[in-house]
């Protein structure tokens, strides 16, 4: 009769102590969703839900689940009935959009049980600013849990981890194994060094830093594309292809019919009057905003500046002489020409001094320097800039011409021709 007490105490207890243990929280994190389905923005997906398992993994008593999980329980809705009495189940729901150098990001806190949403909130962040996007985030979400965070019960006694525990000292025998592991270390980086200054080791890891006489050196200078991140291969290519098409085809243009006026002062002349409208096109700063993961973005009025960095591309050669030579920059040349596309006239929108000097005995020349380049790039050994400006240039081209040469024109030509290609080109035609 006794061992029959104590068994059932023994029992009683076990079954107080199983209830005694707070209940659990399960909170199911999946993958937000891309709103815009930004190819550019994929990678945020995971990113986002992966910050905030990784910190709520860290709660007491709160157990992260995937959406594998998730998919059990909707399937099988009675495995919540098989948990422990007061443990809530919460779907932790995100979506996120960008707007400009904007991430627009919305949170939904789910109950499973009843599929009731108990929060929603919403944040805004910087695209080129992830860790702060990413700590607002996870901020949030604890707020929006804080009130179902199983609450820890203080116990009387207290627990082995309270407290410091003093660190035992090391034995004698321990102390000489460090000193004969940390002998051999030398021993080996010495003959190391010996080995390199030989040709023994082949050379040396151009990524690693070396020391030199007392001071630890890492030259970067020496990076070539050859020797570029394989990784960034894919953002290179796309960089490249949106760069070419910047630097060779940036500009939309509006032509009006020019106007013949009679020169009151010289009646054989007309005093010729050419309105044109220049401006980017309007695709290009869109596509550079949904094409290329840039590195930063800066907006101050009508210009926009991107920015790119070695971290997420590589500088193809090619690219990067382009833009230092200045060989992107291209210059408006308009033709008056005749029927059979032979230039009467030629009016060119340089600043060029050498150019404004040119002059003709064929064709009449014109120069002007109303024209301003509304697109500009800076390249260095570590990040690129891609500055744009999104205002209408208006121009006005006035000039004269004999009579009988206006009467004979019949249609406008207008051309960007590469700054460095301008004299060659103004050759053939003057």
């Amino acid at each position: 009769m006794h061992l029959i007490s104590k068994y059932v105490l023994t029992l009683f207890a076990g079954i107080s102590f199983v209830f005694a243990v707070p209940p659990a929280l399960n909170v199911y994190v999946i993958p937000f969703d891309n709103s815009k389905s930004e190819p550019a923005l994929t990678w945020l997906s995971d990113a986002f839900s992966s910050m905030i398992s990784a910190n709520l993994s860290d709660q007491d008593r709160v157990y992260v689940k995937n959406q594998f999980n998730l998919e059990e329980v909707m399937s099988n809705r009675s495995l919540l009935t098989q948990q422990k009495p007061g443990t809530k189940n919460f779907l932790v729901l995100g979506k996120y959009e960008r707007s400009l150098d904007k991430l627009i990001i919305s949170i939904q806190l789910i109950d499973i049980a009843t599929w009731d949403e108990v929060d929603s909130r919403r944040i805004t962040g910087y695209y080129n600013k992830i860790d702060d996007v990413n700590s607002s985030l996870v901020e949030m979400v604890k707020t929006m849990l804080s009130p179902y965070l199983p609450k820890p019960s203080k116990s009387k006694y207290p627990t082995l981890t309270e407290g410091k525990g003093m660190q035992e000292p090391p034995t004698y025998a321990q102390s000489a194994i460090d000193a004969s592991t940390a002998i051999d270390k030398a021993i080996i980086d010495l003959e190391k060094k010996l080995d390199v200054s030989i040709g023994a080791q082949g050379q040396v890891n151009p990524d690693e830093s070396i020391e030199i006489e007392g001071e630890w050196i890492l030259d970067f200078s020496k990076e070539d594309y050859e020797n570029a991140k394989p990784e960034n291969e894919m953002n290179t290519v796309m960089m490249v292809e949106v760069l070419e098409n910047l630097m060779n085809n940036p500009y939309t243009v509006s032509l009006d019919k020019p106007k013949f006026n009679y020169d009151p002062q010289n009646k054989k002349e007309f005093q010729v009057q050419l309105p044109v409208n220049y401006k980017l096109k309007s695709s290009i700063i869109k596509d550079m905003l949904k094409s290329l993961p840039y590195s930063g973005l800066k907006q101050d009025g009508n210009l926009t500046i991107f920015y790119f960095n070695r971290d997420k591309y590589n500088f193809p050669p090619d690219i990067s002489e382009k833009i230092k030579l200045g060989k992107y920059r291209s210059i408006p040349v308009i033709q008056l020409q005749n029927t059979n596309g032979v230039p009467l006239a030629v009016l060119v929108d340089s600043h060029d001094k050498i150019i404004q000097n040119l002059n003709s005995d064929r064709v009449v020349f014109k120069s002007f320097r109303s024209f301003s380049p509304l697109i500009d790039f800076t390249v260095g050994g570590w990040s690129m800039q891609v500055s744009l400006e999104t205002v209408d240039i208006p121009a006005n081209y006035e000039f004269k011409i004999d009579v009988n040469t206006a009467n004979s024109i019949s249609r406008v030509k207008l051309k960007f021709v590469p700054e460095n290609e301008l004299h060659a080109y103004l050759s053939t035609l003057l």
